[in-house]
């Protein structure tokens, strides 16, 4: 099928196939350059995206620690309590930084009560007298309750005192520039080449990336080199890293569906959600394909899918399942017959190791999904995961946090994923890559995905809202309005979970195990692009997008402070982030351009609890950045 000049660029621009054109079956529409050998055709090109920014950047930090009625009359009997103790027994030195608080304040507690009990002996002993009690008992019970009441005055005090030294007041700014995007290390060039038979029912798909990934990509493997012998500029100044791709793969007919396996490093987009950040020339925190719905993802494993034929009762049927085995570290037995981890993974060339087979299976995926041209696609996947050390999908510290706190792989099982995608305003395409523009000049998109993820122990969720999230849904929008005069796009996104609070409060406060901060994050952000000259070679465009992230965060129990575990109650944070962009891009020879812009990011942050009712305690940051960006994405 012949695809017009002016098709492609409306509908591959409105795909986003700025990024996934270099790879997997995709770059067959480009055709850059072609060879026929005796065995079939292999079609190669080259690709790169940079941007340079220019800009300035502000933050401000406000840590305010106000006592309550409760901390001021706390502090007048402490502070006297504290003098007395330390000008008389003096046993119990207060450390600097408060680590022995509570040994401290009970060693005054105890001292001001055998004080008090000496100076108040006639008084406690008539009471006693009058009561009809055992005076001794009577004088202990009193005097205990009263070291216990000052005990408490000092702790307040100690903390009061603690909390003040955390104010602050500070401002910074300074004048940058740098490269985007940030990671692939601000300049990504890629090659790629796929081989097909004549019958086009085998072949192969390699892209290979120029950046700093290939750095990240030998740390992995190597357990041996240390964080201290990593150089990042020698170590990645000659960096050639595996991209998303490089399997081998075959189909195989039959007269109702065909079926496609598949071998080695690769993503599959079959169901993947087609609504993504338009090649990161827009601004920060826009949500992505995967974030309505995930593609399929392996780093190295087998991969299978079944596709209903077109002439068959399956038409429009997908299915599809993988195995990721660089997920997980290679096992081995030693000297007393006892399982131990290698620290090497089963895709490790240097080693001929393998993994269980149950761990294989925990980082399987599977989907499933059908289509009806014209009117709508549903699907559903299920994700899997753990968060287990030996998951090499994360650094192995990741959650040592969670799993020094009792969490495993059992408590964590992945995700399933949800998906629905409304069709009906696309003239009978199954995308937008498919519409004729020329008998509907004005199409659309909508897609919703919900992700839930499978937590067995509810306390997991602490430790990564935003991955065990109670839920999370994203719904998005794009369109072409007549053939390529307007593109736009958006998403609507929310999820809600817990949170130990860490990450949203610079670890400001850090909330303990069973008294996870209820949460909620949303936002939307769109993208709109105009034609400047719609009637002529509609190559010049002025673009337009913004973001707004709302995270919110509630909290009644216990965080620890410096050791000490303290009640707070009341806290509330909330973050909000803005996002603005404004741009005049020029396309040449297809998907090709260069771009440049005006942005603006800002990010406000508030949070305010009352710690063991003495203190108020708040926090207020914000950050501003203007910059310039200048930018361009070529394919070859």
């Amino acid at each position: 099928m012949k695809i017009s000049k002016k098709r492609l660029m409306a509908g591959a621009a409105a795909i986003g196939m700025l990024c996934s054109s270099a790879f997997a079956e995709t770059n067959e529409t480009l055709k850059a350059h072609s060879l026929k050998t005796g065995v079939g055709d292999i079609t190669f090109g080259a690709w790169g995206r940079s941007t340079f920014n220019i800009g300035h950047q502000s933050t401000s930090t406000k840590i305010t620690a106000d006592t309550t009625s409760t901390g001021n009359t706390a502090v007048t009997a402490g502070t006297a309590a504290m003098t007395a103790y330390d000008a008389g027994d003096g046993s119990v030195t207060l450390a600097a930084d408060g680590s022995n608080a509570g040994a401290y304040a009970t060693a005054v507690g105890t001292y001001a009560a055998t004080q008090w009990a000496t100076a108040n002996a006639a008084d406690l002993t008539a009471a006693a007298t009058a009561a009809g009690v055992d005076a001794t008992t009577y004088i202990q019970a009193a005097a205990n309750e009263y070291g216990t009441k000052i005990g408490n005055a000092v702790a307040g005090t100690i903390l009061v005192n603690t909390l003040k030294g955390l104010q602050k007041d500070t401002s910074d700014s300074s004048n940058y520039a740098g490269l985007d995007p940030d990671w692939s290390y601000g300049a990504r060039v890629g090659f790629w080449i796929v081989g097909r038979t004549p019958d086009e029912h085998f072949g192969f798909d390699l892209n290979l990336d120029a950046d700093a990934r290939a750095l990240f990509v030998h740390k992995l493997w190597d357990s041996t080199e240390s964080t201290a012998d990593t150089n990042y500029n020698e170590d990645g100044k000659y960096a050639v890293a595996i991209g998303d791709q490089a399997k081998i793969w075959g189909l195989f007919d039959n007269p109702l569906f065909q079926t496609k396996v598949a071998f080695g490093r690769m993503r599959e987009n079959e169901l993947r959600g087609s609504i993504g950040d338009f090649g990161q020339r827009e601004s920060s925190d826009v949500k992505s394909e995967d974030d309505i719905f995930q593609e399929i993802w392996t780093a190295t494993g087998l991969f299978t899918s079944v596709k209903g034929n077109e002439d068959s009762v399956l038409k429009g049927f997908y299915a599809n399942a993988a195995i990721d085995l660089a997920g997980n570290i290679g096992l081995t037995t030693d000297s007393n017959s006892n399982t131990v981890s290698t620290n090497a993974s089963a895709a490790d060339t240097d080693s001929d190791k393998a993994i269980g087979l149950y761990d294989a299976f925990r980082t399987a995926q599977a989907g499933i999904g059908y289509t009806l041209p014209g009117l709508f696609q549903v699907k559903a996947q299920y994700w899997g995961d753990s968060i287990a050390a030996s998951n090499y999908r994360y650094e192995a510290s990741k959650y040592q946090t969670a799993r020094a706190a009792g969490y495993g792989m059992n408590d964590y099982y992945g995700r399933v994923e949800i998906g629905f995608d409304w069709l009906g305003f696309m003239g009978g395409a199954s995308g937008l890559g498919d519409v004729d523009l020329e008998k509907t000049p004005n199409a659309n998109l909508i897609e919703a995905g919900l992700k839930l993820p499978i937590v067995t122990r509810d306390g997991l969720r602490d430790y990564d809202p935003e991955k065990f999230y109670n839920w999370y849904a994203c719904v998005g929008t794009m369109g072409v309005i007549q053939k390529g005069f307007i593109l736009y796009k958006g998403h609507i996104w929310g999820g809600q979970g817990t949170s130990n609070l860490a990450q949203y409060s610079y670890d400001l406060v850090t909330m303990e195990k069973g008294y996870g901060a209820d949460i909620l994050m949303a936002g939307a952000d769109f993208l709109t692009e105009v034609c400047v000259n719609p009637f002529g070679k509609q190559d010049l465009f002025v673009g337009l997008s913004g973001n707004y992230n709302i995270t919110s965060a509630n909290a009644d129990g216990k965080f620890t402070y410096s050791g000490n575990s303290l009640n707070i109650a009341d806290l509330n944070l909330m973050q909000h982030k803005f996002a603005a962009e404004v741009y005049v891009k020029k396309t040449f020879a297809a998907n090709n351009y260069m771009f440049a812009g005006l942005c603006g990011n800002f990010t406000f942050q508030s949070m305010e609890g009352t710690v063991e009712n003495v203190v108020d305690l708040s926090y207020k940051a914000n950050t501003k950045k203007f910059y310039m960006p200048i930018g361009i994405e070529m394919f070859f």
